[in-house]
Formats: C-alpha cells, sequence, structure tokens
C-alpha cells in the first residue's frame, strides 16, 4: 500500500481488529438483586480475544517502527481498557436493567474508546503490526478493492463522519428502536456495532494528524465539535427535564434496585449531557492544541529558511484572525450552552406547573 493511499483508509485497522470481534458478541446476562458485582464479569472468549489480539497487533507495529510518543500508547490502551470495561465489567450486564448505567457503557463505546484510541494515533502502528497471514488474505484485498476504498472514502467525509455518529445516537434511543433492541439480542448487537464503528470514523477525521488541505480545515473540526456536542447536549437536556416515561424494556427485563423509571431516565440524561459532553470538550482543547503546535512549527520552519519580514508579519496576523475566529466560536459555544441550560430549567418548571397532579402537592405543602 502507497502512502498517497493511507488517507483513505484511515479508520481501516481500527475497524477491522475492534469493531468486528469486540463490538459484536456482547449483551448483558441476567442479574438479579443483592448479587455480588464481581460475579458480574463477563469473560466471553470473543471480547477478550478481540481486545487483547488488537493490543499485540499494537505493541507489536510500535516496536516495528519509529518511536512513538508515550502518551499515545497509554492513550491507545487506554481506550482498550475503556471498551473492555463497556463490554465485559459489570456495566454491560447491569446496562439491560438500568437505563443510567447503559448511557455509561454507550459513552465508552461510542465516545471515549474511540477518542482514546484515535488520540493514539495507532493507523500506522495497527498497519505494520498486522500478521502475514492477516495482511495477505484479508487485509490487502480490502485496500486493493476500489469499492471498499470508496466506502471508507465516504465515511471519512467530514460531513458523513458527523452524520453517522450523530444518527447512531439519536436512531437507537427512540423509543421503539431502544426498547426492541434490548430485548433483541442480534439488534441490541447492531447497536454496539454501530456505536463504535461511528465513533471511530468519526474521531478519526476529527484527530487527522494531516494539515489542511490534505486533513480538515481547523473550522471544520471545531464545526464537527460543536455539532456532535450540541447533539449530545439537546438530547441530554431532553432526557434530564421530561417528566414522562419513555423506555419500557428496563421493566421487562426487571429494572434494578427499586430506581423510579422516569428518575432512572432522567440520570441517564445528565450522564449524556454533563460527563458525555465533556469528553467532547477535551477532544476540542486536544484539536486545539495540536493546531497551536502545528503553528509553531510553521513558524519555526519559516524562521530557519530565513522567511522575510513581510511573509512573517502575513503570518501573525493569519494567525491572531485564527485565535480571534476559535476565541469567539469556544466562548459563542459555552454562551449557547448556558441557554440551553436556563431554558430547559424554565421549561422543566413550567411543566412541573402545569402538571395537575405535581401542583395539587405543592398546594397541599403550602397549606400545611
Amino acid at each position: 500500500m502507497t502512502h498517497g493511499r493511507l488517507p483513505a483508509f484511515r479508520p481501516l485497522a481500527s475497524f477491522v481488529l475492534l469493531a468486528s470481534p469486540a463490538a459484536a458478541l456482547a449483551h448483558g446476562g441476567d442479574v438479579h438483586e443483592g448479587q455480588p458485582w464481581w460475579t458480574m464479569w463477563q469473560f466471553s472468549p470473543e471480547i477478550v480475544f478481540g481486545i487483547l489480539f488488537a493490543g499485540w497487533v499494537y505493541g507489536r507495529g510500535v516496536a516495528k517502527g519509529d518511536s512513538v510518543a508515550r502518551w499515545r500508547i497509554l492513550a491507545f490502551y487506554a481506550g482498550l481498557a475503556a471498551l473492555a470495561a463497556a463490554l465485559l465489567s459489570p456495566i454491560e450486564p447491569l446496562a439491560d436493567h438500568v437505563f443510567a448505567i447503559h448511557q455509561v457503557e454507550h459513552m465508552l463505546l461510542r465516545s471515549i474508546g474511540p477518542m482514546l484510541i484515535l488520540i493514539g494515533a495507532p493507523q500506522a502502528a495497527l498497519m505494520r503490526g498486522v500478521p502475514d497471514w492477516l495482511r495477505r488474505p484479508i487485509i490487502q484485498p480490502m485496500v486493493s478493492s476500489s469499492s471498499v476504498r470508496s466506502v471508507f472514502g465516504f465515511l471519512s467525509m467530514p460531513a458523513v463522519a458527523t452524520f453517522f455518529f450523530l444518527f447512531a445516537t439519536y436512531f437507537w434511543m427512540v423509543p421503539a428502536w431502544h426498547d426492541i433492541a434490548i430485548l433483541d439480542e442480534p439488534i441490541h448487537y447492531c447497536w454496539h456495532v454501530s456505536l463504535l464503528v461511528s465513533g471511530l470514523f468519526f474521531f478519526s477525521v476529527l484527530f487527522d494528524p494531516r494539515p489542511a488541505p490534505a486533513g480538515p480545515r481547523l473550522g471544520t473540526r471545531l464545526v464537527m465539535f460543536f455539532l456532535a456536542a450540541m447533539g449530545n447536549i439537546l438530547l441530554g437536556a431532553f432526557l434530564s427535564f421530561k417528566t414522562h416515561q419513555l423506555y419500557y424494556a428496563y421493566d421487562a427485563m426487571g429494572r434494578l434496585w427499586g430506581i423510579d423509571p422516569i428518575s432512572d431516565e432522567q440520570i441517564g440524561g445528565l450522564t449524556m449531557w454533563i460527563p458525555g459532553t465533556m469528553m467532547f470538550a477535551l477532544s476540542a482543547i486536544y484539536v486545539l492544541f495540536r493546531w497551536g503546535s502545528e503553528e509553531g512549527r510553521i513558524d519555526l520552519r519559516r524562521t530557519r529558511m530565513g522567511t522575510s519580514a513581510i511573509h512573517a508579519a502575513e503570518a501573525r496576523a493569519s494567525a491572531s484572525r485564527n485565535n480571534r475566529i476559535v476565541a469567539v466560536g469556544l466562548g459563542s459555544f459555552a454562551a449557547l450552552v448556558l441557554a440551553i441550560a436556563i431554558a430547559a430549567s424554565a421549561l422543566y418548571e413550567h411543566e412541573l406547573g402545569t402538571d395537575p397532579m405535581t401542583r395539587g402537592v405543592a398546594q397541599a405543602q403550602a397549606r400545611s
């Protein structure tokens, strides 16, 4: 595979080595009230093998190639650990009985795991580490296939990767599909795969190490972050402030600990809203850090090459404009988040005030 062909296949190694074995075969088992947490671990051979194999291939690739920063290696293995926590730990069986825990599982699968894996920039190491018995019959035919190249190239477009990422979340949060996926194992497997694969594509584009124009421009990356974060915030705020039950499959599976269904869904919404959005904020900080480092390297190269004062002044002016754009964008995002929180709180208060039962309880408390 030539270097020119590599960009269209940036998520390929992660997809092949992680999505297929690690995500497709995990669905919670039976748990009961009072069961010790250490008995809920699920060491499914397929998942354990998939995660360990990915870790082995990456380590092999790191050893065979150029030196890789230690923090990138730690990030990659932390991402694998996040997938293991989602698919093997007690989170997995409990997720079918508690909506809030299900949101933690999906945050690990969709955001935390893929984000950490792609921060590690593992594509080159994974491709170097693939053994010949897998490379020749599987990887090389896929790389040389024009149809596979077209699909991966299409899904790696910033707009498509962002849409896929948001669609995979919103589709499965539709109550009818959500309940079916909880109760039907094959559909639940598709749910897991779609979340993981969409996360891998999204973060592979967001963290593309190539500067523009080979990779997405900074503005494009920030728009991707904005859309993903706003999608998370809006859905989380809706679930946090609604006052009626949406999902009934958890009752059919046996909701644990006597938690109220509405409270369970509201806690799940808060989980999606606050910790989930923090993950996107961290990804934006990483993108800005990378961009700042790249700008610094460009300035250093210009200085070493004896760039004229006029060109240096133009570069500084361009950097200043970019800094203003970033500052205005992040400030606007923070203001919009605050406005959504205030509006959601007002709507929640209004709904409580118009609910007859709630209003009656409040009036009784006031009289007493």
